[in-house]
């Protein structure tokens, strides 16, 4: 799987969401991170670089490229978002599991994307047809 450095950057940061996350359910959070809103904060904080990292700088590709993609990865960053406000007014961990969840299924979609698009553009480099929509006629 082709994966951009960007991505590796995203990885890292979402990895480093999870483990924050881990450890406060655990009761091991880190120093000063034992409450729900400040282990959110620092969740938040992590997806959205790991967002303006991995999704900002293609932003045009992704308007328009697969509306599908799109949709989906629109839906999840809404429920992430939601979770997140929700999380912050309330201190609920239901919100702060739902924006973890729909933060690392957001990330494994894009990664995903991402390779998949990488593959599509060194094979059309090699020779192979694409359409503007990025599949093969």
């Amino acid at each position: 799987m082709n994966v951009s450095k960007k991505d590796v950057i995203a990885t890292v940061l979402v990895a480093a969401a999870v483990l924050a996350y881990v450890l406060w359910l655990a009761d091991a959070a880190l120093l000063g991170m034992s409450g729900t809103r400040v282990t959110g904060v620092v969740i938040l904080g992590l997806g959205f670089a790991a967002s303006a990292i991995a999704v900002v700088p293609g932003f045009d590709q992704l308007m328009h490229g697969n509306k599908v993609y799109l949709v989906t990865a629109s839906l999840l960053g809404l429920a992430a978002l939601i979770g997140g406000i929700v999380m912050l007014a309330s201190a609920s961990s239901v919100a702060l599991a739902t924006m973890i969840g729909a933060m690392v299924v957001l990330w494994a979609l894009s990664t995903a994307h991402h390779a998949l698009l990488a593959k599509s553009q060194q094979e059309v480099g090699q020779g192979g047809v694409m359409t503007t929509a990025g599949r093969r006629p």
